[in-house]
């Protein structure tokens, strides 16, 4: 795991489990009013999924305070979790880096992360080629692949 991967964030008292993953789907209106969203919902991109590696510690005489939830708040360390992407290419290695193109989208088998998780012309880097598979005559490769972003 990359260190200069890991974001510091917030999660709920509840949600602050080592080892637990989440999905952002979006970001409420409320959060952009929070003088907390800066280091809370402004370092997560909708349509990520986010690994808690660490819960950190804070000695504060008053907890942080969701205004959504209104629940109470602790910093989190949390790494992103690969994306899984078809990408037609003639050829794939691990560790490369790629720019996005959706036009493996086109194959009925084949699922494709949602513009807003991951733009066509996004770089990704790949972290491992899972398989293999034949759309109409064209090589699709299935690969876990981490956003450059």
């Amino acid at each position: 795991m990359d260190d200069d991967k890991i974001r510091i964030t917030l999660a709920s008292k509840e949600q602050a489990v080592v080892g637990e993953s989440f999905r952002v789907f979006g970001i409420p209106d409320e959060c952009h009013r929070c003088k907390l969203y800066d280091i809370c919902m402004g370092r997560l991109r909708p349509g990520r999924i986010y690994r808690i590696v660490d819960v950190r510690s804070i000695n504060l005489p008053t907890p942080f305070k969701c205004l959504l939830t209104g629940g109470n708040m602790v910093p989190v360390a949390v790494v992103e979790d690969p994306l899984i992407i078809p990408l037609k290419r003639r050829y794939v290695v691990e560790g490369m880096i790629v720019t996005y193109d959706a036009s493996a989208c086109g194959c009925p088998s084949v699922k494709c992360p949602s513009s807003s998780t991951l733009p066509e012309g996004a770089r990704v880097k790949i972290i491992e080629i899972m398989e293999t598979r034949d759309c109409n005559g064209s090589k699709i490769f299935i690969a876990k692949a981490i956003p450059m972003d």
